[in-house]
């Protein structure tokens, strides 16, 4: 009984395309690849979903969504924002906040609920709904510090690879080239050749576009659907009534984050949870250890 793990880097607005990338946990645990990422918009995203589906009926499908699922506010971050916007801002990066007041984004119109919605809507981590799809919403840079990729720096925490070639100012093609390292190595670890040959290529480029780091940051989606995959801890920010972000677990972030909520005047134990998602491969059902 296969499951189906998705990685999907949306564009965040209506006419705009991010990217796609998928891999399929079979039976003994293993993984295969589905193919190289590839440029996506919300239509696009869902067709390729639902052509996987048919193709493999698993037992479950993982999505793991570069964008907000939640959000309910009208201005301003969600709560989730306030507190792991520290983190990333003590490494050099920065922190779209989302609201309702971004229409094209989060208005009731907004593609990606339609999207969501297809899937079963927002899933809650930590009692997720049994079989069938589920949607979890990541974070590509927050999984960055999650996971250690970052650069040295003069502050012990490190800094953020500047990675996006669409920010000239910043853009450093030795981070691009970094982050790209940093993942194949990921992906070779668990024989997705295929992904992890197509992320060496992108390294290789002299002038990495836009859509390149989509893809990129695509596969960084899916490597936070491997690793939840394969049982291990991961890092819940957030709560189900406002929005929340999963990354990998790490021991660091998590005292970064819970110190945040203390700063905040917020209790920890409700804003940031430790949980472990268990496929079961003979059964259709997903379980969870909180």
């Amino acid at each position: 009984m296969a499951t189906l793990l998705v990685g999907f880097d949306s564009a965040w607005t209506p006419g705009k395309r991010g990217a796609i990338v998928a891999a399929v946990q079979q039976d003994d645990g293993s993984f295969r690849g589905l193919g190289d990422p590839q440029m996506a918009d919300f239509r696009e995203a869902e067709n390729a979903t639902r052509k996987w589906q048919a193709e493999l009926c698993p037992v479950s499908t993982i999505i793991l969504l570069d964008q907000p699922t939640i959000v309910n506010n009208s201005a301003g971050q969600r709560p989730v924002e306030n507190i792991v916007s520290s983190c990333v801002s003590l490494r050099y990066g920065g922190m779209q906040p989302a609201n309702t007041a971004r229409a094209d984004m989060f208005g009731k119109g907004a593609p990606v609920w339609a999207f969501i919605d297809q899937f079963g809507g927002a899933a809650d981590p930590l009692t997720p709904r049994l079989g069938d799809a589920v949607v979890f919403e990541t974070y590509p840079v927050l999984a960055l510090i999650a996971l250690g990729w970052l650069r040295e720096d003069a502050r012990r925490a490190g800094r953020l690879p500047k990675y996006n070639p669409e920010r000239r100012k910043t853009f450093a093609l030795d981070d691009w080239r970094y982050v790209c390292r940093m993942a194949s190595a990921a992906f070779q670890e668990r024989d997705l050749v295929g992904i992890a040959r197509w992320i060496d290529e992108a390294r290789d480029k002299d002038r990495p576009g836009k859509s390149d780091q989509d893809k990129l940051d695509a596969c960084l989606c899916l490597l936070v659907a491997l690793h939840m995959a394969e049982g291990r801890d991961c890092l819940m920010v957030g709560d189900q009534q406002t929005g929340y972000i999963v990354v990998p677990h790490c021991p660091g972030l998590q005292m970064e984050a819970e110190t945040r909520c203390s700063v905040t005047a917020r209790s920890a134990a409700d804003w940031v949870r430790t949980f472990n998602l268990r496929i079961a491969s003979q059964a259709t059902r997903l379980d969870v250890a909180a």
